[in-house]
């Protein structure tokens, strides 16, 4: 199972290096050609729809390594078993919210899967079922660090 998780993170990190890596270069493809008068219309769709992705997968990457922004001045000051407690209710609370995201983000894809993009026969659903996906991968990860702090709990660790 462990094999499993390391390859699915290392799929998603490679995966959204590769993307970003792509944006990067069509971006700049894109404004070269603009400059010499031949725009390439269609790059703003591709590179709009492929950063919505990286946005998604590098937030549940930031997650999984804590990387977000957090005020924890006043939340070291309590003790460490009030400290637990109001990780659990923070972690319930990004559950519930995670969960909400993706019941109406499978939603708004579906709506969405009839339109299509501006200059490429794409449904725009390709853009908007991104949000769903990678809060279900920030729902995964939320499951794994509530496993380890009650693993820590067990094993006599704040």
């Amino acid at each position: 199972m462990k094999k499993l998780i390391r390859f699915g993170i290392w799929l998603e990190e490679t995966s959204s290096q590769i993307l970003l890596g792509f944006v990067v270069v069509l971006v700049f493809i894109a404004a070269l050609t603009r400059y010499l008068g031949t725009p390439i219309n269609w790059s703003v769709d591709i590179a709009q729809g492929i950063f919505v992705w990286v946005i998604y997968l590098g937030a549940n990457q930031a997650w999984r390594k804590n990387r977000h922004i957090g005020i924890d001045m006043l939340f070291y000051r309590f003790h460490p078993s009030v400290q637990k407690i109001l990780t659990l209710l923070i972690y319930g609370i990004i559950l519930v919210f995670l969960s909400m995201i993706i019941v109406n983000g499978i939603h708004i894809a579906i709506v969405n899967a009839g339109r299509i993009m501006n200059d490429i026969p794409i449904s725009y659903s390709f853009v908007t079922i991104a949000v769903p996906a990678g809060s279900f991968l920030m729902l995964l990860t939320t499951v794994e660090k509530l496993v380890a702090l009650f693993r820590r709990s067990s094993d006599g660790k704040s």
